[in-house]
């Protein structure tokens, strides 16, 4: 069987390159998603500005939160943090302690901006401020001397390059919102490249700029000569015994220095998982699709095989032999693009803002391992489900139904497709009575996966079903080659349906979650903002607004009310609230002066002009399922893990799903990592145009540099983090779908150029080429139009009710042209694939295509 095999390889070679390059992309697509998967699992955050620590303490940037029982300390859920932890410095002096140290040093951060004519000078993601002291855990290399007293600043190097100053100069430098001029004592080049800006204060400029001040970012231990930093780290750690504490050492000690990257690890898991479940789900299909139309194209062959005496069991083993021999070859081969498309995919996703661009991308063994074995396991799992009919029929009815095989019914498909129909069902069912908001995705996309694999495995019946039903207008249209090719395709149904099933597998998964995202964006900007008023908008870009900017504004010509605005997360600790279990509440901050008017929300109790100080307003549904109200107090877990105790002056309506929590913007920019806030709403008095207030806030705003002056669309709201999946699971979505058309074109070119008999008879019989053409572009369309509409049936199914739950209309929200150029694309596809092998068989004269072997 191992001959027949390789012989079959030989002279099948194009039916077994489709499977080739089925297993081949399959297998790329899925390293890639292992490469993600292992950068989001290790987080590998290599050190830049701590480079020289051998060992670092910070603040765990996760908290627990308890999934049922307050008490229970154990089953609990790991969330990250929205805003930095802080430590108490104080450590320092305990750490010191410890056998081994060397040297500890408190490292402190703060925003610290360098303006040149009026224009922030930011190398880098961002540019924070830090005391000389700390440097020395870079270690940075001083052309100068260091800031000894106040009014001194050491510059980065590449900040005093784009800034033009040297040792001597004087330069301007916004911290927290004021400008402030220092005299530069030394330029400080860093240990290697950095993705942030350093200025270097002296420690009393440190200790009255920081507004943190009294709370350090993390500890950076150098070790003794000698020292085992293993050890060293355990010691610290049994020293320390915290569990809000987090000891360091190798390519971690950078989530210290960039504590996003800890939330973008819990975007990046599930983000590689759903790519790489989504990836193997396609290409056991695309396989299996592909592979079996091979097989069906050789029934004759395997019949004859079985009137000489050939054993079920052996044509199994040749086909699974067959299958293997491409596949091993195909998986290898698939590792190569793998390495090139899984940094590819990184820089993409962290380009889009799914998780910092600090956090080293690692790809290993593991993913070069698990792809070609899924590739490999892929394949032979086709190859049983395709050889097993062949191989079980008896030898006449074999070489009977080789010409035409019309039985595809079978008891494990019949109620397989059952089982996830009515999965899929169910999972809708959960959509539109349970689920809620921004979750009501975790059960829509699993559904329209569940409908696609129902309808595929009953696509035959279903491919013949509406072949039937399109044939009258086809005739109608096209005439004699409209009645050949829907005649064709229904009598060909179970080899079709080998096109049509990756049709409808492209359209139904990139229709459904290109929607489901288009309608997740529009119902996240629409909730999250619609209690926000705003005229105007200003956003600053060195760090934040003084206090004082908010009532400068307020008193301008033609403002009717301006408020700071601070966004962050956090969690009710108590009453016990066990609503924001997997992720926090979204929190936002306004001024309580002008809270009502730039809220626009029509409270239900208690009035939002009391909200000042310790105070907090709610939405109804957490008064009601806390049982809280106006006058009470609640616990609340900011999103730097410090505890409040905050009382309820208001309760007001919110859509289910996309509540937010009012509070104080100066509270919640006291507990930010910039410990100002970023943004002020505007509203203008009736009466004002917009260029007149823009041109007003203006004169008011000239003294505060890094002022952007825009429109309500540039509110920040909880939905920036919503449109950043988005792009991400476009893009991933695409790369699915396309890799299910290739699997289209490969089945189409292997089923059309293996119908040279049929053409060359056809030809012989009296039609021409452009008959013939025109008859396989009947089918190649009809094949197009069965697979959109199974695809969109799949997608309309899943789309419906996550778009009345999220949006309340049955009407999905994006634009129609998605759903267009999905079909467009697999339209010109099916086309291409069909007619050019046509072309290209008919090239042949009539009489030699005739005998030609199939």
């Amino acid at each position: 069987m191992m001959y027949l095999a390789w012989r079959t390889l030989r002279y099948r070679r194009l039916a077994f390159m489709a499977t080739f390059l089925a297993v081949f992309f399959g297998v790329a697509l899925i390293v890639a998603s292992g490469g993600l998967m292992e950068t989001g699992v290790r987080l590998a955050v290599p050190p830049q500005r701590l480079a020289a620590a051998d060992v670092v303490v910070s603040g765990k940037q996760t908290y627990g939160v308890p999934k049922e029982d307050p008490q229970d300390t154990k089953d609990i859920k790991s969330v990250p943090l929205a805003e930095r932890y802080w430590i108490d410095p104080a450590l320092v002096s305990k750490i010191q302690e410890v056998p081994g140290v060397e040297r500890a040093i408190a490292e402190s951060s703060f925003t610290a901006t360098v303006v040149r004519d009026g224009a922030p000078v930011i190398v880098g993601s961002g540019s924070l401020g830090h005391t000389w002291e700390s440097a020395e855990l870079g270690p940075y290399q001083l052309d100068g001397r260091p800031p000894t007293q106040a009014g001194q600043v050491v510059l980065d190097r590449r900040v005093a390059r784009l800034a033009q100053v040297g040792v001597g100069d004087r330069v301007d430098i916004v911290v927290g919102g004021a400008t402030s001029s220092f005299q530069v004592t030394g330029i400080a080049a860093p240990p290697g490249e950095t993705s942030q800006s350093a200025l270097f204060f002296s420690g009393d400029d440190e200790r009255r700029l920081n507004p943190h001040a009294g709370g350090a970012d993390a500890i950076g231990v150098l070790a003794k000569p000698g020292t085992d930093v293993a050890d060293l780290r355990d010691q610290i750690e049994q020293t320390l015994a915290d569990r809000k504490l987090v000891v360091l050492t190798g390519d971690d000690r950078g989530v210290a220095e960039f504590p996003e990257a800890v939330g973008g690890q819990a975007q990046l898991i599930p983000l590689a998982g759903v790519f790489g479940g989504m990836t193997v789900f396609v290409a056991i299909f695309v396989i299996a699709s592909t592979l079996g139309l091979s097989v069906q194209q050789r029934q004759k062959e395997v019949a004859l095989l079985r009137s000489i005496g050939a054993t079920p069991r052996q044509i199994r083993t040749m086909v699974r032999r067959e299958a293997l021999v491409v596949a091993v070859g195909a998986a290898i081969l698939g590792c190569v693009p793998g390495v090139f498309l899984g940094p590819l995919l990184y820089r993409l996703v962290s380009a889009a803002g799914v998780i910092s661009p600090v956090v080293e991308f690692h790809q290993g063994f593991i993913p070069y391992l698990a792809g070609p074995a899924i590739g490999i396991f892929a394949a032979l799992v086709a190859a049983y489900v395709a050889g097993r009919r062949p191989s079980k029929i008896r030898p006449t009815a074999g070489i009977a139904e080789a010409a035409l095989q019309r039985k595809w019914v079978s008891w494990p498909r019949v109620l397989f497709s059952l089982l996830f129909f009515a999965g899929g069902f169910a999972l809708i069912l959960v959509t539109a009575i349970v689920m809620e908001g921004p979750v009501a995705s975790a059960t829509a996309g699993p559904a329209v996966m569940c409908w696609a694999i129902s309808i595929a495995l009953i696509s035959p019946g279903l491919t013949r079903l509406l072949a039937a039903v399109l044939s009258l207008p086809v005739r109608a249209f096209f005439g004699l080659a409209g009645y050949l090719g829907t005649i064709n395709v229904r009598t060909r149904a179970v080899r079709v349906a080998a096109a049509v099933t990756p049709i409808m597998l492209a359209v139904a998964l990139a229709v459904a979650n290109f929607y489901l995202q288009t309608t997740q964006n529009e119902a996240a900007e629409r909730y999250y903002s619609e209690n926000l008023r705003a005229d105007v908008v200003l956003s600053s870009t060195t760090g934040g607004f003084p206090a004082d900017t908010v009532e400068a504004i307020r008193s301008a010509r033609g403002v009717e009310a301006a408020s700071a605005y601070v966004t962050s997360a956090g969690w009710i600790n108590k009453p016990y609230d066990g609503s924001h279990v997997e992720s926090p509440w979204p929190l936002q901050g306004v001024s309580g002066a002008s809270a009502a008017t730039i809220t626009g929300v029509r409270t239900t109790a208690g009035n939002l002009g009391d909200l000042t100080g310790d105070a907090v307003a709610l939405p109804e549904v957490a008064g009601k399922n806390l049982n809280i109200g106006v006058g009470d107090q609640i616990t609340l877990r900011l999103g730097d893990r410090s505890a409040v105790d905050l009382r309820v002056v208001a309760l007001y309506p919110a859509k289910e799903g996309f509540e937010t929590i009012l509070l104080p913007a100066d509270l919640l920019a006291a507990h930010s990592t910039t410990g100002l806030s970023r943004q002020i709403l505007v509203t203008a008095e009736p009466g004002t145009d917009r260029e007149t207030l823009v041109a007003n806030l203006r004169e008011e705003v000239v003294g505060q540099p890094g002022t952007m002056i825009e429109g309500r669309e540039a509110i920040t709201t909880f939905a920036e983090r919503t449109k950043t999946l988005a792009w991400v699971n476009y893009m991933l979505v695409g790369l699915v779908a396309g890799y299910t058309l290739i699997s289209v074109a490969n089945t189409l070119i292997v089923a059309t150029a293996g119908r040279r008999r049929e053409l060359g008879m056809q030809r012989l019989i009296g039609a021409t080429r452009r008959q013939s053409l025109l008859m396989l572009s009947v089918e190649a369309g009809t094949v197009t139009v069965i697979g959109v509409v199974l695809g969109t049936i799949a997608s309309i199914a899943t789309l419906l009710p996550f778009s009345i739950v999220v949006l309340g209309r049955p009407v999905p929200s994006g634009p129609f042209w998605i759903y267009l150029a999905v079909v467009a694309g697999a339209a010109v596809l099916a086309f291409a694939a069909t007619l050019l092998p046509g072309r290209r068989v008919m090239l042949a004269r009539p009489a030699e295509a005739a005998v030609a072997v199939e």
